[in-house]
């Protein structure tokens, strides 16, 4: 990982290598005990946030419609993770709530969790400390300090108008889906499905992003995603993984 500072904009951003995000998303997952298994693929994503990642989490927060979650960077505090009280009423408390939306829960979760894992460093939390930026810099904290993610940025295409949620959509793939059980997972689907390669345009492609979105608690079009994203599926010109 990287920081410079942007010409244009003056703002200090961070520039991750090729799969460094994985690594460094894998091994807080591994240090927090929560590393899912081929037996047990679904990742305690709250109990990763709240308590490995020691930060305040409001899963109710009153939030405008068009923000899911929300992560403020507080001086001499620990970080506050909301998440859009709608959101979490309609994925955990309607029993008759679909896994996408479970999964659209789970998926705004982890993006904030990487706010505090990639971006966290940017900031600085003690009050006896300057500002990373240059002492004639004005930056007011709300604004500096506070990660508001709105609904079409969050995302598993890491499709996004901002740099950070770009990142954080990244993070919330590899956190949901860590790529070693993902890909032994996919692997076993495979031969469960008795086929040696899936073309992604086929009905069996569908087929295999339903089981994974199953076995991961996340929503099919996130499988779907991860599965093209680490190359799974065959598609024509292109070397796949397996």
């Amino acid at each position: 990982m990287k920081r410079y500072r942007d010409r244009k904009t003056s703002e200090e951003r961070l520039w991750f290598v090729e799969d460094e995000i994985e690594t460094i998303v894998e091994a807080e997952l591994t240090k927090a005990g929560l590393l899912p298994s081929l037996d047990s693929p679904v990742v305690k994503i709250e109990r990763f946030v709240e308590a490995h990642l020691n930060v305040q989490f409001d899963a109710y927060a009153s939030l405008p419609a068009d923000v899911l979650g929300q992560t403020d960077f507080r001086v001499g505090e620990r970080p506050l993770v909301m998440i859009n009280a709608d959101l979490t009423g309609a994925a955990l408390d309607d029993e008759d709530s679909q896994l996408g939306l479970q999964g659209r829960w789970r998926a705004t979760v982890a993006h904030e969790g990487c706010h505090v894992i990639l971006h966290q460093c940017l900031f600085s939390l003690n009050e006896s400390q300057g500002s990373l930026f240059d002492a004639g810099d004005e930056v007011e904290e709300p604004p500096s300090r506070l990660q508001r993610c709105l609904k079409r940025d969050v995302n598993y295409a890491r499709l996004a108008s901002d740099w950070r949620e770009v990142q954080a959509n990244q993070g919330m793939a590899a956190l949901l889906m860590p790529k070693p059980v993902f890909v032994a997972a996919c692997r076993s689907e495979f031969n469960s499905l008795g086929a040696g390669r899936i073309d992604q345009r086929t009905p069996l492609a569908d087929t295999l992003a339903r089981r994974m979105a199953e076995l991961f608690h996340v929503s099919r079009q996130a499988a779907a995603i991860r599965l093209r994203t680490l190359k799974l599926l065959s598609v024509p010109g292109q070397q796949e993984m397996l």
